[in-house]
């Protein structure tokens, strides 16, 4: 492992990504932490995980990785940690409007519930959120707990930690105003020739995963396939009942008497 980015959610983890990726690195972000590691974050996150189930999983950026960077940096300590604080009541604003974006997607919430990958990123969000934010989600479309002052606690508790405690050889704490400089070298990479990326503004990663993320795009095919045989069973159920209307009838009475309704 190369780097870890130890900044909190909404401190430019998706940027981050982008800068790695151009890096030519394997970053593992929220998407494939779910559908590559999902099962073994929530182990970790549920029952807790050692220095060699990190060594086994590998190096990684945004929810939870972000959690866990000591345990990581431990399983990894040739690895490098980069680290950034926004303003608290800026990060604040923009970690409610992110939270707000994943419940109020319909194709998203859609996804969730009929795709086997979305369930399981479904299931790895309630794990995540649970250590992350401190909410308990019971349903995709189930409301946020929203608790400000719990959030700010959290951010600050994880942003004194990083700073008190990562190794200082090896930190780098980044603006992102200052472009690809600091982290180039930092990394030993050269100045790519291109903008700097600000990736994810204005919780836009729903959106626009749901338009080119490969992952993603497959949840979104495997939600059609689910709908399309909902559908054809619909039809098929709705054709036997026009054909003999009186056995839906039956049916119906059979199972109230089955189960003792009446």
């Amino acid at each position: 492992m190369k780097v870890i980015y130890a900044g909190y959610a909404k401190t430019g983890t998706k940027t981050m990504a982008a800068v790695f990726n151009e890096f030519g690195y394997n970053t593992y972000d929220f998407f494939e932490n779910s559908f590559y590691l999902g099962k073994d974050w929530v182990k970790i996150i549920n029952e807790g995980g050692t220095v060699e189930d990190f060594r086994r999983m590998y190096k990684g950026v945004d929810s939870p990785t972000f959690i866990f960077w000591e345990e990581i940096s431990e399983a990894y300590p040739e690895a490098k940690i980069i680290f950034s604080v926004r303003d608290e009541e800026s990060w604040l604003r923009s970690l409610e409007k992110q939270v707000h974006s994943h419940v109020s997607e319909p194709k998203y919430l859609l996804m969730q519930m009929l795709s086997y990958s979305g369930w399981g990123l479904f299931r790895f969000t309630q794990a995540t959120a649970l250590v992350v934010i401190g909410a308990a989600i019971k349903w995709p479309w189930g409301p946020v707990n929203y608790n400000p002052t719990l959030w700010k606690r959290i951010y600050r508790n994880h942003n004194s930690n990083v700073l008190q405690n990562a190794p200082k050889d090896k930190l780098l704490i980044v603006n992102f105003k200052d472009g690809w400089g600091p982290i180039c070298e930092f990394l030993g990479e050269k100045v790519p020739d291109k903008p700097f990326p600000h990736a994810n503004k204005g919780a836009s990663l729903i959106k626009e995963s749901m338009e080119s993320h490969p992952i993603v795009i497959k949840m979104l095919r495997e939600t059609m396939f689910t709908l399309g045989v909902l559908t054809l069973i619909g039809a098929y159920g709705g054709y036997k009942v026009y054909q003999n209307p009186a056995s839906i009838s039956g049916w119906f009475n059979n199972t109230m008497i089955r189960f003792k309704f009446w």
